[in-house]
């Protein structure tokens, strides 16, 4: 534990665990630490402290062999449930509590392969996104079934914009992608990521202005939006053709004067099927689905992403 930033660190805990997976202080007491791991014969444990890490409660959730519980989550609008998830008899496994760790039961169903992050989505508890060695996962009912949003292997953060519910984004072996649909559909974002795979990432500005992920490359990256429409950092700049801007959900393309009578633009979805014909001025994109579209000039091809 650290109390000046991180100049000095104290160990607040023993040696229970074999090795540690993931540790959560709880947002609206500081006094209230979880942490998970493997214990020391191997199984999934979890920790509780309700007075900074002075003493501690121990929970063997799971006891197979080569179990471990990788990542904790709290429902930020029901501070008192908790999400813990990992490896049980080498599957995905998923326990939750609804007494700030008191007691745990594993959920009725779970990801198929090991759990590595969690997340909850900020105003219903009862919807848990999950990253897993196999995909994304999706649930709306606590835990009791869940379903596959992404199929993309390795998977090991994923994080939930606190304002508003319905954006979130996921790091991995393939990179990052976003969802602006409560985790529904998924885009990927990689495009000038460099690095051998993230491996955590958490919004900077809980507004959602920046994001930050960082890579098993030993590397940081940030990726910077805004609600509404904006082009991506990462468009191919080594044309002379000028970007295109945003103001209030219209895309602005400015064009040579010459080129006015010539110019033809559209915007393309992910797929790369034309949503509608683009002209010089402004573009009316407000009414849009979320989601990465594509700005198609003569020569360049420009990445866009509407967020709500």
């Amino acid at each position: 534990m650290s109390s000046d930033g991180g100049a000095v660190w104290t160990q607040i805990d023993s040696m229970w665990y074999n090795d540690g997976g993931c540790v959560l202080v709880h947002p609206e007491s500081a006094n209230v630490v979880i942490t998970g791991g493997q214990t020391s014969p191997g199984y999934f444990g979890v920790s509780v402290s309700r007075d900074s890490g002075r003493t501690w409660a121990r929970h063997t959730l799971w006891s197979f062999y080569a179990d471990f519980c990788y990542s904790l989550a709290v429902a930020p609008s029901q501070p008192r449930t908790v999400f813990a998830g990992g490896r049980g008899s080498f599957a995905g496994i998923v326990f939750r509590s609804t007494d700030l760790g008191a007691s745990w039961q594993r959920t009725a169903g779970s990801p198929d392969y090991d759990v590595y992050g969690l997340a909850v989505h900020p105003t219903d508890p009862t919807t848990v996104i999950a990253a897993s060695a196999s995909g994304i996962y999706r649930t709306t009912d606590s835990g009791d079934n869940w379903t596959k949003v992404n199929v993309t292997l390795g998977f090991y953060s994923v994080r939930f914009l606190s304002v508003g519910g319905e954006t979130l984004a996921a790091g991995g072996d393939s990179g990052v992608f976003i969802s602006t649909d409560r985790g529904l559909n998924w885009n990927d974002i990689s495009t000038g990521l460099e690095g051998s795979g993230v491996a955590c990432l958490d919004f900077a500005e809980r507004s959602g202005d920046v994001l930050i992920a960082g890579t098993r490359g030993a590397s940081c990256w940030s990726w910077e939006f805004v609600p509404g429409i904006e082009a991506s950092p990462y468009a191919d700049v080594r044309t002379a053709i000028p970007m295109p801007t945003v103001v209030r959900g219209v895309v602005n393309l400015a064009v040579d004067s010459r080129q006015q009578t010539e110019y033809r633009a559209a915007l393309l979805d992910a797929a790369g099927r034309k949503v509608m014909d683009l002209h010089p001025g402004a573009n009316d994109v407000s009414r849009l689905a979320p989601g990465v579209y594509f700005v198609h000039q003569p020569a360049a091809l420009r990445r866009v992403v509407i967020a709500k």
